[in-house]
Formats: structure tokens, sequence, C-alpha cells
């Protein structure tokens, strides 16, 4: 089957997954990072660990490597950048034969490459006796780099693996390139040769899968055995990281934990590189319209006939019927023993989604079948009445239009009673706020601000922070070259909100 665009879609979840357990990757998120987004990652990572690795020393080593490369990210990830074709953080962690590899990227300026890589080179240089002596020598005299620490971090990192660090630099745009770097942390202490060789391809399939991942615009990836604990930190990290509307969000949760559930519950077991458990493969697209929430694991080919059947009846109803079907299950489900039916989730799923279920089954061998759950969600923009006020001689135009997605407060601002005047515009944002669009870009074009206005901007600006804390906010404060005390007004209000504010600069 193929989508909209002409790509067939009924293999990528059975493609990716072959892909991810080749390289034995159990987890791969591209995206935006912050301290909470980090922290359950972290936390989904533990999951892991606590299921394959019994040694306490390389667990510690992991979980620090990891620690250091997600902060890393946080800290140089350039996430200001405009107009970039890539998400501007990147973390795999990897269990092989006999290493832990963990891999992080982000976007870095042009500019800060050449100091970065003479780091990495003088790092790559060091015996392990000289990384010792280098790391005290770091803590004794509190050199670190310009951006909080990147220096003592590669060294304490390279301390860790015990080995070199492999890294790359890939152009982008002209002015931004993406720097991967790859950690090995062998089990046992082995020749630094093969280990070398391994860490090359690791980070070369890494980069083919990414380029995948920005290619059908993936956010996330995890692929591996499933549990209810993973489940939890997967949930944790999408939350954060999604953005678009209230409704959207509580929506595309709801449905999530429908989805990974099911695959939890019902996925059977099966081996993968000696080790048994529910194998699947989770991850979510978004495009302009919608998101797309997909789902594989293995089932024997015996159960393929009844399920599918089930998925084709449950496509069929209306409305009105998913309603008559959902209450007869749930009244049923009381009274039967029988925990295993799904029949209820894929009735939620449709009818929160609004969209028929789209499934595949793959046949990979004589007892297996790879099932592939594919749920669309539409993104809700909300035709709230626009707000129009017509410029005066001490009061500035106004235009918020979402469904045109344009919100602009354009002139002067010097009314006489300026709280008067800003109040309905304030009270329009609440109730924007409560159904905004999946991005909102707001612009300020002032030519002036008396003292009274700038109390109403800052709290226009107090409102717009609290939208950005689960939707995207982009906020324009346009000036000319000569009025640099619209420039000083813009600093002010992003020093004091923390919030971004991107100065543009116009002509005359």
């Amino acid at each position: 089957m193929v989508d909209k665009k002409g790509k067939d879609v009924s293999e990528l979840a059975y493609s990716l997954f072959k892909d991810t357990q080749k390289d034995n990757l159990e987890y791969v998120y591209r995206g935006k990072f912050n301290t909470d987004i980090t922290d359950n990652i972290l936390s989904l990572a533990e999951q892991s660990l606590k299921f394959t690795e019994r040694k306490l020393k390389i667990k510690k080593r992991v979980y620090f490597v990891m620690v250091e490369g997600l902060q890393n990210i946080t800290r140089h990830q350039d996430i200001t950048a405009e107009n970039i074709p890539v998400k501007p953080g990147f973390f795999a962690l990897q269990r092989k034969s006999h290493s832990y590899f963990i891999t992080t990227g982000n976007l870095i300026a042009k500019d800060h490459i050449k100091d970065l890589k003479e780091q990495l080179e003088n790092v790559n240089k060091l015996s392990k006796d000289d990384l010792d002596f280098f790391y005290k020598k770091h803590l004794k005299e509190g050199s670190v780099s310009i951006k909080g620490g990147a220096g003592l971090g590669l060294i304490e990192i390279a301390r860790k693996s015990k080995g070199t660090l492999s890294y790359d630099f890939r152009k982008i745009t002209d002015n931004y390139y993406y720097f991967y770097l790859l950690t090995e942390i062998p089990f046992e202490d082995i020749e630094f040769k093969e280990k070398n060789l391994d860490s090359e391809n690791s980070l070369e399939n890494i980069e083919k899968l990414h380029d995948t991942l920005n290619k059908e615009n993936i956010l996330l990836n995890y692929s591996g055995i499933f549990n209810q604990e993973n489940l939890v930190d997967l949930l944790g990290i999408i939350e954060k990281q999604m953005k678009g509307t209230v409704i959207l969000k509580i929506k595309t949760f709801n449905i999530m934990v429908e989805v990974l559930q099911n695959l939890v519950k019902h996925s059977d077991y099966y081996v993968v590189n000696d080790v048994g458990g529910n194998y699947g493969i989770f991850f979510i697209t978004e495009n302009d319209d919608e998101f797309i929430l997909t789902s594989g694991n293995y089932i024997k080919n015996e159960k393929v006939k009844k399920l599918e059947s089930h998925l084709n009846y449950v496509n069929s109803l209306n409305v009105s019927e998913l309603n008559t079907e959902y209450n007869k299950i749930l009244a049923q489900s009381g009274r039967n023993k029988d925990k295993s039916n799904t029949g209820l989730g894929l009735i939620d799923i449709r009818l929160k989604s609004t969209q028929k279920n789209e499934f595949y089954f793959y046949k990979t061998d004589e007892k297996f079948s790879f099932y592939t759950l594919r749920i669309h969600i539409k993104k809700i923009y909300y035709k709230q009445t626009p707000l129009i006020i017509e410029a005066k001689s001490d009061s500035p135009y106004v235009n918020f239009s979402p469904a045109e997605n344009k919100f602009c407060i354009k002139g002067r601002s010097f009314p006489a009673e300026a709280n008067k005047f800003y109040h309905p515009i304030q009270e329009w944002i609440k109730e924007y706020i409560k159904k905004s669009n999946s991005i909102t870009i707001f612009e300020f074009k002032l030519e002036y601000i008396n003292t009274q206005s700038m109390q109403q901007i800052y709290h226009i600006l107090e409102l717009l922070k609290q939208l950005s804390e689960f939707s995207k906010v982009k906020i324009k404060w346009y000036y000319e070259v000569d009025n640099q005390d619209i420039v000083s007004i813009a600093l002010r209000f992003k020093e004091l909100l923390k919030i971004e504010i991107k100065l543009i600069e116009t002509k005359d």
C-alpha cells in the first residue's frame, strides 16, 4: 500500500525493525532535547539495562556516558536555527555481542567545528594514564570549555569507554553541520583495533538510519522488548516532545496508550539475537496535516486470520455501530475471564481517531508474521473568531486570525488607558490558548511603546510563554536600525521572561 506521496508504507515498520535489530539498536530518538526528555530517556534506557546487563560496573559506565552525552546535546544543540531540514538532537543506544554503543548527535554551527575537532583529536591521542592525568588537572584548575564543560566531559567519556571516540561531521547547510559522537563501552578489555573497526561500522549504519528517520519525518523510534515499565517512560518522552493543540495532545496521548498497551499485552514471544521477549517497534511520524502512530510486533500465523477479520469488521462500522459494539464488549468484559480480547482497544482507537485502522501482515517465516498497525490523527486547527482592531494615532493595529495563522501587533502604542485597550486582546489570547494552532507565529512591529503599554505587552508575552509549554510558539520582534529603544525593550522582555524572541531588522 502507498501513502498520499506514493511511498510504500506496508513494510516500513518491519523494515525499520529489521534495520534496528540488525545493529542491535534498542532506542532511537530525534528531536528537541530538554531536561524532562533527557530524564525519561535515561529511565527508559535504565529499564533496558536492567533486563539485559547484570554487571553493575558496566551499567554505571553506560549510564554515566548517556548522562554526559545527553547533557552535551542539551548544551550544544543550536536549536534556534531555522529552515534546517533535520531535528536538532539525536540519541541511539545499541547492545552488541561485546560492547554497548551510545551515539549522540546535534546540530552545530560551522564556526564551532574546528575547536571541537581539536578537542576530540587531542582526547583520542591520550593514553589511559594521560586521560586520568588531564581529568585530574581539569578538576584542579577548573579548566572547562566555553559552553560549560564539554572538554572535561569528553575526557571523562573517553576514560569510561577505555578507548578512542568515533565522530563525524555531516554538512546540512552552508552554515550548519550535524555532529555525531559514538562511544563504545566494552564488557571486558579488548583490543582497540577490533573495537575501533566495529565503532566505525556502527556509526556509518546509524547515520544511514538517521537519514531514513529524517526522510520519513519519524520523531521517535523505539525497537526492542516492550513491557509496562518502558511503556510508561516512552509515553513520558512523547508527551513532553509533542506539540499541538490541547485537544490534539490529549487525543494523541490516549490513542498512544491503547496502541502501546495492545503491543505490550498481545505481541507473541520471539527470539532476536539469542534473546527472547515481546519484541516490537513503535514510532511517530508527523506531517503538515496529521500525526501517524505506527506499531509493529510479531504474531503467530495461526492468529492472523482471526485478527485480520476483526480489524476489517471494526473498520466497517460507523460511529453509532462502533459505540454499540463498544458498550457490548465493555459489558461482557466484566463477566469474561479471558482478558486477551483486543476488540475494545481497537474500537476505542477508531472512535478517538475518527479514522479507519490501517494494518498490514507480513509473513516472516512459517511460524510468525509481523503485524503493523498505523493510526492517523488529524491535526485540529481551532477556527476562533478573528480579532481585528484598526490602528489609531495612539494605538496599534491588531490582527489575530487563527485560520490564517496570523498574529500581529503593529504601530505606535501610547493610549490614554493602556489597560482598557489591551484587556480584550489578552482575554482573546487566553481563549486562543485553550484551542491553539499547532504552531503560532506572533509578530510585533511596534514603532513606539510607552511604559503603560510595556506592562500590557509584558502580560501578552507571559501568555505566549504559557502557550509555548504545550504548543510551538515563535515570537518575531521587528525594528528599524535607528530605533534601538524598541530593541532594548525586546531584550528586557527576553531577559525577564526567559523566552526566545527573534529580533528582525526591517528596511525603510
